[in-house]
């Protein structure tokens, strides 16, 4: 006959009771935070918790340059107005001729009320007397059917403008009639602006062939910054892809999300370092001999997802994550000391091999009994034999995380947030063609007009 169990008491009971009431109230809490990071219109509008010490405001010390609004220079001063002498001293009241003492000077810059130029072409159109074929006369300014109900064109300089203020600026194309009107005073359709965009990024036209030689240039990069976000096309789901690297920043639009439309870009002989995150594609077979650098910045979040599943539970599982995320901290900040020349060379990878040690005793060591913590030290551990977590140690100019391809990304999220996105193949094969002409431009110091304009001849 088998023993009788040991009967609960009442305080047994209530510490079953709260025990449980405790989980009930952490449960609901994860429900809420998984329901908010389905609804994907929107972030969160809070971490959940401030930070014991934000940053403040503006420029931070020793970083950047001080500056402030420099004073016209003499010749761009097209009006000069003479401000009349005071005769009444607003301290004590004296009426009278006072002392001069020095002249001020002060600025206004304003849109003049009219900054159009419209230059009228009057075309011969000729008739040939053999044959009495009609010859119309050409001139490098207009377009060969330039002419009836299309013979008022955009300029060079607007058409750039009107294509940075959509691909740089942000502006949807419904707006961007509406702040030609108020600062120029031009009328321009949404139609003609989709036409002349389609017109600039066509295949075989100049910018077209300039994005294949940024293609080729990502090809030849020592690194090159790859992520991807949602998009749609023709109300298909669809991804945009960013490839960026120290001087150029490639857009292409996918209705895949796998490693065949990454090796469409890079090639299958690419020699340099991908940064990216520790997405499932880039752990494909066909991206084997890739040299990979894992984003530690996406490591850090993965570490705080699993804390955040761990709270409220004994032991040494938040612990675990704790020290993980401090070994990550400390690599990332020993890299950017290292790129402000706060620690030499020698320094940087004595400090490394330091880190490298303290992280190897975390992921290679017997299995954690807490299950987020497996899962992720297994995942990193596998990263990390394959040289993919720690590269930018034996290589500073490799970052450590992926941090330029999501802020290249930054710009087309808010696009997708304010936009039906592609209406079809032809409009995001030219949102991304003159998205990675104007970005390119901005990350060379170029000016995204001037660019535009002689991509346009």
């Amino acid at each position: 006959m088998s023993r009788m169990a040991t009967p609960l008491t009442e305080q047994d009971l209530y510490e079953i009771i709260r025990k449980q009431a405790e989980q009930i109230e952490q449960l609901q809490k994860r429900i809420e935070q998984l329901e908010r990071q389905q609804r994907k219109y929107a972030a969160p509008h809070s971490r959940g918790s401030r930070k014991a010490h934000p940053k403040t405001a503006g420029r931070r010390a020793g970083e950047g340059v001080f500056t402030y609004k420099r004073p016209p220079a003499p010749e761009q001063e097209d009006v000069v107005i003479d401000v009349p002498a005071p005769n009444t001293c607003t301290a004590c009241g004296y009426v009278g001729e006072l002392i001069f003492k020095r002249n001020d000077r002060a600025w206004i810059s304003d849109l003049p009320a009219q900054t159009v130029q419209i230059t009228a072409y009057h075309v011969p159109v000729m008739v040939c007397p053999q044959c009495g074929q009609t010859v119309r006369g050409a001139h490098p300014d207009l377009q060969p059917d330039q002419r009836g109900a299309t013979g008022h064109r955009c300029g060079p300089r607007l058409a750039a403008t009107i294509q940075a203020l959509h691909h740089e600026v942000g502006l949807p194309q419904r707006r961007i009639p509406r702040v030609l009107g108020l600062t120029t005073g031009i009328r321009v359709s949404q139609g003609a602006i989709t036409q002349a965009a389609q017109r600039l990024a066509r295949d075989g036209r100049p910018l077209a062939t300039h994005v294949e030689s940024l293609e080729r240039e990502l090809r030849a990069a020592p690194y090159v910054h790859h992520d991807d976000t949602g998009w749609r096309v023709n109300a298909t789901q669809a991804w945009v892809s960013t490839f960026r690297s120290a001087e150029t920043v490639l857009f292409r639009a996918n209705l895949q999300h796998t490693n065949v439309e990454l090796r469409a870009v890079l090639g299958n002989a690419f020699g340099g370092v991908l940064v990216c995150d520790r997405f499932k594609v880039y752990d494909s077979h066909t991206l084997a001999g890739v040299q990979q650098q894992k984003c530690l910045a996406h490591v850090l979040r993965n570490v705080q997802t699993v804390s955040e599943q761990a709270q409220g539970k004994r032991g040494r599982g938040r612990e675990y994550g704790q020290r993980l995320a401090e070994v990550c901290r400390a690599l990332m900040a020993l890299h950017a000391q290292h790129r402000r020349g706060g620690c030499s060379l020698d320094e940087y990878r004595q400090q490394g091999e330091a880190l490298t040690l303290r992280l190897d005793a975390l992921l290679d060591r017997r299995p954690l009994k807490t299950p987020g913590n497996e899962r992720l030290r297994l995942g990193l551990l596998k990263q990390y034999r394959q040289g993919r977590l720690l590269r930018f140690l034996v290589d500073p100019d490799i970052p450590p995380t992926n941090n330029a391809a999501e802020r290249s990304l930054r710009s087309v999220v808010i696009a997708r947030k304010v936009s039906q996105c592609s209406k079809n193949a032809l409009g995001a094969q030219t949102y991304m063609r003159i998205k990675s002409t104007v970005e390119t431009a901005r990350l060379r110091g170029q000016d995204p007009v001037d660019v535009l304009i002689n991509l346009r001849r």
